[in-house]
Parts: structure tokens; C-alpha cells; sequence
């Protein structure tokens, strides 16, 4: 096992989680961690929240400025990525 050094705040506050719920602070690092990683996944959520959170994202898509480029993307990726060969430029 390798050397953590953590921001000073880090730690302090995982020793007042560990002190207050008796976990090792790998215990309290680590369940942190499976919580993010089940609130950024949305399994926690309803079927109607997940709905919504979708509904939310493609509203913020079709708010985003749009290109006066009358190019589909796939000409726009052929002509910008690609040489004349068909080899990627760059």
C-alpha cells in the first residue's frame, strides 16, 4: 500500500466522520466514494427523476448556441479530421 498525503481539510474532516461513526478512515474514504459514485450514476433516483434529469440535459443541449455551418458532421469530421487520403491529419 502506497503514501496518501491529503490536503490538511481532507483529513480533518474524514477523522470527525471516523470519530463520530466509530469507521476506520479507510472505512470513511471508501464509503464516500460508493456514495458519489451512486449519486453521479442516478441509481438512487426514481424512474421519474431519471426522466427528468434526462429531460434537463437534452434542454441544456438545445439551449447551447448552434453552428451556422451548413455541413452534416460527418462531412464536417471527413473534411476537418481526415486528409485526402482518408489518413487522420495531424
Amino acid at each position: 500500500m502506497g503514501i496518501l498525503i491529503l490536503p490538511e481539510e481532507t483529513e480533518r474532516l474524514a477523522r470527525e466522520i471516523a470519530d463520530v461513526t466509530g469507521e476506520s478512515l479507510f472505512e470513511v474514504y471508501h464509503q464516500a466514494l460508493v456514495e458519489r459514485k451512486v449519486r453521479l450514476s442516478g441509481a438512487d433516483l426514481t424512474a421519474e427523476e431519471q426522466e427528468a434529469r434526462k429531460r434537463a440535459f437534452f434542454a441544456r443541449l438545445d439551449a447551447r448556441p448552434r453552428t451556422q455551418d451548413p455541413r452534416s458532421l460527418r462531412e464536417i469530421e471527413e473534411e476537418e479530421l481526415y486528409d485526402e487520403y482518408g489518413q487522420p491529419i495531424g
